[in-house]
Protein backbone atom coordinates (compact mmCIF):
# COMPACT_ATOMS: atom_id res chain seq x y z
CA UNK A 1 0.00 0.00 0.00
CA UNK A 2 1.41 3.38 -0.99
CA UNK A 3 1.74 6.18 1.51
CA UNK A 4 -0.83 8.95 1.09
CA UNK A 5 0.07 12.42 -0.09
CA UNK A 6 -1.50 15.72 0.90
CA UNK A 7 -3.11 18.23 -1.45
CA UNK A 8 0.26 20.02 -1.66
CA UNK A 9 1.96 16.83 -2.88
CA UNK A 10 3.89 16.14 0.35
CA UNK A 11 3.76 12.76 2.08
CA UNK A 12 1.19 12.62 4.88
CA UNK A 13 2.18 11.37 8.31
CA UNK A 14 1.20 7.79 9.18
CA UNK A 15 0.28 8.68 12.76
CA UNK A 16 -1.10 12.19 12.19
CA UNK A 17 -2.60 12.15 8.66
CA UNK A 18 -3.44 15.86 8.80
CA UNK A 19 0.29 16.67 9.15
CA UNK A 20 2.83 16.56 6.34
CA UNK A 21 6.35 15.17 6.29
CA UNK A 22 8.96 17.86 5.61
CA UNK A 23 11.54 16.22 3.37
CA UNK A 24 15.26 16.78 3.52
CA UNK A 25 16.76 19.56 1.39
CA UNK A 26 16.60 18.73 -2.33
CA UNK A 27 20.05 19.47 -3.73
CA UNK A 28 18.68 18.72 -7.20
CA UNK A 29 16.57 21.88 -7.31
CA UNK A 30 18.79 24.65 -5.94
CA UNK A 31 17.50 28.14 -6.70
CA UNK A 32 19.40 31.39 -7.15
CA UNK A 33 17.96 32.47 -3.78
CA UNK A 34 19.44 29.33 -2.17
CA UNK A 35 22.83 30.15 -3.70
CA UNK A 36 22.58 33.72 -2.43
CA UNK A 37 21.93 32.56 1.12
CA UNK A 38 24.82 30.09 1.00
CA UNK A 39 27.14 32.79 -0.35
CA UNK A 40 26.05 35.05 2.53
CA UNK A 41 26.98 32.31 5.02
CA UNK A 42 30.31 31.60 3.29
CA UNK A 43 31.21 35.29 3.45
CA UNK A 44 30.12 35.43 7.10
CA UNK A 45 32.46 32.53 7.96
CA UNK A 46 35.29 33.90 5.80
CA UNK A 47 35.29 37.22 7.71
CA UNK A 48 35.70 35.45 11.07
CA UNK A 49 38.86 33.35 10.79
CA UNK A 50 39.70 31.43 13.93
CA UNK A 51 36.23 31.81 15.48
CA UNK A 52 35.07 28.44 16.88
CA UNK A 53 32.36 26.67 14.90
CA UNK A 54 29.89 26.62 17.79
CA UNK A 55 30.14 30.39 18.13
CA UNK A 56 29.59 30.85 14.39
CA UNK A 57 26.54 28.58 14.55
CA UNK A 58 24.99 30.61 17.37
CA UNK A 59 25.63 33.89 15.50
CA UNK A 60 24.07 32.48 12.32
CA UNK A 61 21.03 31.22 14.22
CA UNK A 62 20.51 34.73 15.61
CA UNK A 63 21.15 36.43 12.27
CA UNK A 64 18.73 34.16 10.37
CA UNK A 65 16.20 33.93 13.22
CA UNK A 66 16.48 30.15 13.45
CA UNK A 67 14.96 28.28 16.37
CA UNK A 68 16.22 24.73 16.75
CA UNK A 69 13.54 22.16 17.42
CA UNK A 70 14.92 18.87 18.77
CA UNK A 71 14.64 15.69 16.71
CA UNK A 72 13.25 12.60 18.48
CA UNK A 73 16.09 10.14 19.10
CA UNK A 74 15.72 6.60 17.76
CA UNK A 75 17.71 5.21 20.68
CA UNK A 76 15.35 4.23 23.47
CA UNK A 77 12.42 3.51 21.14
CA UNK A 78 10.81 0.10 20.72
CA UNK A 79 11.68 0.28 17.00
CA UNK A 80 15.38 0.72 17.81
CA UNK A 81 15.33 -2.02 20.44
CA UNK A 82 13.76 -4.48 18.01
CA UNK A 83 15.80 -3.57 14.91
CA UNK A 84 19.22 -2.41 16.16
CA UNK A 85 20.84 -5.78 15.43
CA UNK A 86 19.14 -6.28 12.07
CA UNK A 87 20.92 -5.77 8.75
CA UNK A 88 18.46 -3.30 7.27
CA UNK A 89 19.25 0.00 5.66
CA UNK A 90 17.66 2.90 7.52
CA UNK A 91 17.66 6.56 6.54
CA UNK A 92 15.89 9.65 7.79
CA UNK A 93 13.89 11.01 4.86
CA UNK A 94 12.34 13.98 6.60
CA UNK A 95 10.33 14.76 9.70
CA UNK A 96 6.92 15.66 11.12
CA UNK A 97 6.79 18.56 13.52
CA UNK A 98 4.43 18.18 16.46
CA UNK A 99 4.29 18.73 20.21
CA UNK A 100 5.34 16.24 22.87
CA UNK A 101 3.38 15.29 26.00
CA UNK A 102 4.81 18.37 27.78
CA UNK A 103 3.62 20.71 25.02
CA UNK A 104 7.14 21.32 23.63
CA UNK A 105 7.78 21.24 19.90
CA UNK A 106 9.58 18.17 18.57
CA UNK A 107 10.44 16.75 15.19
CA UNK A 108 9.57 13.10 14.62
CA UNK A 109 11.86 11.53 12.01
CA UNK A 110 10.27 9.88 8.96
CA UNK A 111 12.40 6.78 8.49
CA UNK A 112 12.74 4.68 5.38
CA UNK A 113 14.20 1.21 5.63
CA UNK A 114 15.16 -1.34 3.06
CA UNK A 115 16.27 -4.92 2.71
CA UNK A 116 15.70 -7.87 0.41
CA UNK A 117 12.26 -9.37 0.83
CA UNK A 118 13.59 -12.77 1.94
CA UNK A 119 15.60 -11.06 4.68
CA UNK A 120 12.55 -9.02 5.73
CA UNK A 121 10.52 -12.24 5.96
CA UNK A 122 13.08 -13.69 8.36
CA UNK A 123 13.33 -10.42 10.29
CA UNK A 124 9.57 -10.27 10.82
CA UNK A 125 9.68 -13.82 12.18
CA UNK A 126 12.41 -12.79 14.63
CA UNK A 127 10.41 -9.70 15.65
CA UNK A 128 7.30 -11.80 16.22
CA UNK A 129 9.31 -14.18 18.42
CA UNK A 130 10.73 -11.27 20.45
CA UNK A 131 7.28 -9.71 20.89
CA UNK A 132 5.76 -13.01 22.02
CA UNK A 133 8.59 -13.47 24.53
CA UNK A 134 8.16 -9.96 25.96
CA UNK A 135 4.38 -10.39 26.18
CA UNK A 136 4.75 -13.78 27.88
CA UNK A 137 7.22 -12.35 30.41
CA UNK A 138 4.85 -9.49 31.27
CA UNK A 139 1.93 -11.91 31.70
CA UNK A 140 4.06 -14.13 33.97
CA UNK A 141 5.11 -11.09 36.05
CA UNK A 142 1.42 -10.19 36.55
CA UNK A 143 0.64 -13.74 37.70
CA UNK A 144 3.59 -13.70 40.12
CA UNK A 145 2.30 -10.55 41.87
Amino acid sequence: MAQKTSSSGKISSNSEPDKEIDGLFDYGSITERDKSVVNEIIEFIRTRPGVPGEMLIEELKLKFQIVEIPMMKMEGTVWHALTKDERIGQSVQGFRQTTDKDGKQIRIPHIGFSADLDYLEEMVQRLATKIIAVTSNKEQEKKDK
